[in-house]
């Protein structure tokens, strides 16, 4: 069916958006022009989000002896078994001191005692400037308070961008950030900088940008859009890696990524509010604008009947203004909208796959630092494995539905993180290839379910619908910077704890209806007649 056929069919007196939307093009140049605002944005929010793997990273240390702190002494002498960061412990004095070395004859090879004082490889960590070499929960903390801020930004944001707009959520989240991640590269303390880590969280991120991409472009081109936002936003997180190993020093480096999203403030001049969520809040003189300003820069001359629509909602709009009064605005409270129990089930759903798909996907990123090589190598190629899935995703999530691609990803996820585990320490590199695998497959997955998420519920509670769900499923994320500790009982065992929790989402997914070719719903009702149209349009086909 072409585009001006689908503009010709009316709902409840209103055009099909999906057909206006398809005239403009999805790929124009203005759709380009907000596609690389919006990669700038998200890939130093990329890069902020996970700070703390560089921030808060391990660094090798030994206990100071101070009987031989004035002679030669390397971090890891084989003597000195202070370099144990389980044990913090250090040899005691037993023979007399010679002053002329330091001999390892002078110490008790079984008697030891704590340490009182700890040398650092280096100090471009905060574990090295606030003395935690000693303490590793508190480094692992870090992550776990930011991911929990998390949970609370998610909800806040979801309410606010369904309620004041998607453009609010794009332009305000990047300053918050940026304001509280600038304060935090000045923290004087380890309690300080935890409080401002929370904040930072608390107050800014967020899926806008993944929302506003879903709603700007027609239901074919949806995913293949969003997909390639999220590629450029890769593409830009990874260059972290790269800033990371220029500017080392953790206080520098947080400067580096952090002033750059105070730009963004120029955002309220350049980017529209979104069309589908002007027109569910009844600001239908705005849609029509931004629907005129997209057609003047893509050069597109839209069908007689799209101006005809577009020119009756326009003076509706007036005639309303000149007698002083205006259609009323759906907005449904919370509380009935939870009141359905379609609705209800899918987020309960959508919570628990969620929960799993955070684990494992923050889980792998953090411990991508700690696999053999370069951290900065390791972790600019975690971002850039998420490319592939999206052109993948881009190709196979329309054509062969939702379920069946997330329910395979996961279960390639959990095979590959597994093998991960068991391969041996003499062929490292197929251990990080095994590694980089499972991290593909749970991007491709971890993507695909938030997709499915946004497409479920209407669009005048879209974004706090999806992010209830998501607020869930970001407990996943806040015990996910734990799982480095589970390296002290068994190596490997993290890549283990990855494998069984992906099994998670493969199952659940199958309990999620079909939306891959469903106009995204605008009202409640809408939403809950997904599963009568999907069997419908089957049955349709079948004949």
């Amino acid at each position: 069916m072409s585009a001006q056929s689908n503009i010709a069919d009316e709902h409840d007196g209103q055009f099909n958006l999906d057909g206006i939307l398809s005239e403009l093009g999805s790929f124009g140049k203005y759709q380009l022009f907000l596609l690389l605002l919006l990669a700038f944005r998200d890939s130093f929010l990329n890069m902020c989000n996970f700070n703390y793997v560089f921030t808060a990273a391990e660094v090798p240390f030994r206990c100071r002896i101070p009987e031989c702190e004035t002679s030669v002494l390397g971090l890891n002498s084989s003597w000195a078994i202070a370099t144990s960061n389980a044990t913090c412990r250090r040899p005691v004095l037993a023979a007399p001191l010679n002053f002329n070395t330091c001999d390892p004859r002078m110490f008790e090879s079984n008697h030891t005692a704590e340490c009182d004082d700890v040398v650092y490889e280096d100090y471009n960590s905060i574990v090295a400037e606030f003395d935690l070499g000693c303490q590793p929960w508190k480094r692992t903390l870090i992550g776990t308070v930011h991911n929990l801020g998390l949970v609370f930004s998610f909800v806040v944001s979801g309410f606010i961008s369904d309620r004041y707009g998607r453009k609010v959520i794009i332009v305000g989240t990047p300053l918050m950030v940026g304001i509280a991640g600038l304060l935090k590269s000045f923290a004087f303390d380890y309690w300080t900088l935890l409080v401002l880590e929370f904040l930072e969280t608390a107050l800014g991120y967020g899926n806008a940008s993944m929302v506003l991409s879903l709603e700007s472009v027609s239901q074919k081109s949806r995913v293949a859009f969003s997909c390639i936002s999220d590629i450029l936003s890769s593409l830009g997180g990874a260059f972290f890696g790269l800033i990371a190993w220029k500017i080392p020093y953790w206080r520098h480096m947080m400067r580096a990524i952090y002033a750059p999203l105070l730009i963004v403030v120029f955002y309220i001049f350049l980017v529209d509010e979104g069309v589908r969520w002007l027109l569910a809040h009844n600001r239908k003189d705005e849609a029509v604008r931004v629907l005129n300003k997209v057609a003047k820069i893509n050069n597109i001359t839209l069908s007689n009947k799209a101006k005809e629509m577009l020119t009756k909602i326009t003076e509706e709009r007036n005639k309303a203004d000149e007698v002083g009064q205006s259609a009323p605005v759906e907005r449904p409270k919370m509380s009935s909208v939870l009141r359905s129990k379609t609705i209800l089930v899918r987020m309960a759903i959508i919570a628990a796959c969620l929960f799993w798909c955070m684990f494992v996907y923050s889980g792998a990123m953090i411990n991508s630092t700690s696999i053999s090589g370069s951290k900065y190598l390791n972790f600019s190629a975690m971002m850039l494995v998420s490319v592939p899935p999206r052109i993948i995703t881009a190709l196979t999530l329309t054509k062969f539905g939702r379920k069946t691609p997330i329910c395979v990803a996961y279960c390639l996820c959990s095979l590959f993180f597994m093998a991960s585990a068991f391969v041996p320490k003499s062929i490292w590199w197929a251990s990080v290839i095994f590694y980089m695998a499972g991290k593909m497959c749970s991007s491709y997955g971890i993507f695909s379910v938030q997709v499915v998420a946004m497409e479920l519920f209407p669009t005048t509670s879209r974004n706090s619908l999806t992010n209830i769900a998501t607020t869930v499923g970001r407990l996943g994320s806040v015990l996910a910077p734990q799982t480095p500790l589970l390296d002290q009982f068994m190596p490997g065992l993290p890549s283990v704890v990855f494998s069984l929790a992906a099994l998670g989402p493969a199952l659940l997914a199958l309990l999620l209806p079909d939306t891959s070719r469903m106009a995204l719903p605008d009202r409640i009702c809408d939403a809950e007649r997904i599963d009568a149209t999907n069997d419908s349009n089957t049955n349709i086909s079948n004949a």
